[in-house]
């Protein structure tokens, strides 16, 4: 069977399975399994079909309430929906058009790079994150083994892009690896945010808001790194984390691995 890293559901930009990573032991993330993606309010009735062909049982939803008022996923039937929002509020901007965009993020050069800094530094000391994080590792946990889990937030970048992150290092998987699965972000939505700067240049804005718009929608490894800085230094390690801010336990690891790993 041909697997596919970035899965072509029409109306997503930024669907993805997590499967096919190899780990330090030598084993393989299972495909099929695990999927993220980006926000899932104009999925057609063809695209709940593949959610269906996919066999994913359960949709967890990591956008904040207005969001989610504002545009709810539509989903089959067959699939469980999940509200777990990782902030109250929608702090990443993905969700807010450009004219509300705060004041600095349309004038100030740099802007939009040290703000989504900001989110992630902030992401990783919350504990409404940790919740959300460790709901997800629930999910994982105790769904059927013929079901597949999938979440989200709305451009399937921070909120689903640290959430991918500590699942694949939980697996095993390397720093560099795991980067590099968040880093794709860049290559699933690099058609859509093209159309959104030339639709800005069109209405004549003006450069720094084109800059730091853009900044808000790419995954940037200095954003991930301002993640992990808060990780080293409150927790060790990405494992401290995991044990420590999320409550898994050593048992919990090893049953993740024995449900999703393969030789």
């Amino acid at each position: 069977m041909v697997h596919q890293r970035i899965i072509p559901i029409f109306h997503t930009n930024n669907f993805r399975d997590l499967g096919g990573y190899a780990t330090a032991t030598g084993q393989t993330v299972q495909w099929g399994r695990i999927f993220r993606a980006d926000k899932l309010d104009r999925l057609s009735k063809d695209d709940q079909a593949e959610l269906v062909k996919l066999a994913i049982g359960v949709d967890i939803d990591l956008r904040s309430a207005e969001e989610t008022k504002s545009s709810p996923d539509r989903l089959p039937e067959q699939v469980q929906y999940l509200f777990n929002p990782v902030f109250k509020r929608d702090v990443t901007d993905s969700s807010k058009n450009v004219s509300n965009l705060a004041h600095n993020l349309q004038s100030e050069a740099g802007a939009g790079r040290q703000h989504m800094q900001e989110v992630y530094h902030d992401m990783m000391t919350s504990d409404a994150a940790a919740h959300a994080f460790r709901e997800i590792f629930e999910q994982l946990l105790t769904v059927d083994d013929q079901q597949g889990v999938l979440f989200h937030c709305t451009a399937g970048k921070d909120r689903t892009g640290m959430s991918a992150y500590l699942i694949l290092r939980a697996f095993g998987v390397s720093p560099a690896v795991a980067k590099k699965d968040y880093l794709l972000t860049n290559t699933a939505l690099k058609n859509f945010l093209r159309g959104q700067q030339a639709t800005l240049r069109s209405a004549g804005k003006p450069a720094t808001l084109i800059d730091n718009y853009t900044a808000l929608w790419t995954a940037d490894p200095s954003y991930l790194a301002a993640a992990l800085k808060v990780l080293q230094a409150e927790y060790g390690d990405v494992n401290g984390y995991l044990t420590t801010a999320l409550q898994l336990s050593p048992q919990d690891l090893q049953d993740l691995k024995a449900k999703y790993l393969i030789n």
